[in-house]
C-alpha cells in the first residue's frame, strides 16, 4: 500500500488499518510504504506514472487532494491514470485548537470576530494545495477575516505543532486528534461539512455558521487505487478482496478503534464519487481563478 502522506497521519493510520486487517482475513502481506510530500503530489504521482499495473502495488489515496494535485497543482499525470477499485471512508476536515488557550474558551464564531479586529492574528496550521488549505481559504472569504496559514507535510506534525503551541488552529482529521480530544487536551471548533460529525458532537457545520460549501467534498475521501492499464481481473479481485475485509466486523472495530468509521464503496460507487468530487474541485477552482491552464 503506498501512502502520499508521513507516518502518524489519519491516512497513514487508514492504510495501516486496512493492512492489518487484511493480512488477518486474507492471509497475504501487506506492506506500507509512505511517500509524502508537496501536499500528496510525490506518492500520488508515483502511484500514476511508476507503480506497475500488476496488482502489487496499490494506492491508500484520498480526494480531493488528488484531484488538486492534477487541477491546481499541474500535476504530470491525469485523472484516467489512477483507477478506484473500492472506498472506504469519508471523514471531513475539522479545525481544533487547544482548550487551555485562548481560543479554547471561544466558539467558532468568537473566533471569527476575533480575527476580523487582528487580521493575520490567528496562526492556522495546515496541509498546503490540499483540503485542509482550501477549506481554511472558503472561511476566510466568506466571513471577511485573514489568518496566518503555516503550511505542513501532513495533519499530524500540524497537530504537534498546536499541541506545542506554535500555532492556534490546526485543520486535520478526527482520527489524528481522537485522544487529545479525549483527553480534554484538544477541543473541536467546526467541521467543513453540512452534515455533523458524530464524533465531534459540539461542533457546529459550515451550514449552521452560514459559509457555503460543499457537502461531502472538503474533507478524505480515503480509497483504493491502482494504475491505468491493470486488468479488470486483477482490479475486480483487488476490490473483492478489500470489501470482503472492510464488511468484517472485526475490521470495523479495529478501525473504530482509530477514531475511523468504515463507509465502504464499490468499485463503481466510489468511481462516482471520484467523478463528481473532481466537478466540484474544478467549479470552485474555476471561480478563484487558480484552475490550471487546459484543464
Amino acid at each position: 500500500f503506498v501512502v502520499s502522506y508521513p507516518p502518524g497521519g489519519g491516512m497513514d493510520i487508514t492504510a495501516r488499518t486496512l493492512a492489518a486487517q487484511m493480512e488477518r482475513v486474507t492471509g497475504y502481506q501487506f506492506r506500507v510504504e509512505n511517500r509524502g510530500g508537496g501536499g500528496g503530489i510525490i506518492g500520488n504521482t508515483y502511484m500514476a506514472t511508476q507503480a506497475k499495473p500488476d496488482g502489487y502495488t496499490v494506492g491508500i489515496l484520498a480526494n480531493p487532494t488528488l484531484i488538486i494535485n492534477i487541477l491546481k497543482q499541474g500535476a504530470h499525470f491525469k485523472k484516467d491514470d489512477l483507477q478506484a477499485i473500492a472506498g472506504i471512508n469519508f471523514a471531513p476536515v475539522a479545525w481544533f485548537t487547544r482548550t487551555d488557550s485562548k481560543f479554547g474558551k471561544m466558539d467558532f464564531k468568537q473566533l471569527i470576530a476575533y480575527a476580523k479586529q487582528h487580521p493575520e492574528g490567528v496562526k492556522v496550521g495546515v496541509i498546503p494545495n490540499a483540503t485542509f488549505d482550501m477549506a481554511t481559504r472558503i472561511v476566510e472569504k466568506q466571513k471577511g477575516v485573514k489568518f496566518t496559514i503555516v503550511p505542513f507535510p501532513g495533519g499530524k506534525p500540524s497537530v504537534v505543532a498546536l499541541l506545542g503551541g506554535n500555532v492556534d488552529l490546526s485543520a486535520a482529521y478526527y482520527s489524528e486528534v481522537d485522544q487529545y480530544l479525549k483527553a480534554g487536551t484538544l477541543k473541536a471548533l467546526a467541521v467543513a461539512d453540512n452534515a455533523p460529525a458524530a464524533q465531534m458532537p459540539g461542533a457546529p457545520t459550515m451550514k449552521e455558521l452560514g459559509i457555503q460549501i460543499a457537502s461531502g467534498t472538503w474533507g478524505a475521501d480515503r480509497f483504493a487505487a491502482v494504475p491505468k492499464g491493470t486488468s479488470e481481473i486483477i482490479k475486480n479481485y483487488l476490490a473483492y478482496l478489500i470489501q470482503k475485509t472492510l464488511a468484517d466486523k472485526q475490521t470495523r472495530e479495529a478501525f473504530e478503534k482509530v477514531g475511523i468509521t468504515v463507509e465502504a464503496k464499490t468499485m463503481a460507487e466510489e468511481q462516482q464519487r471520484f467523478d463528481e468530487s473532481y466537478a466540484a474541485v474544478r467549479e470552485y477552482l474555476k471561480g478563484i481563478g487558480e484552475l490550471k491552464t487546459g484543464q
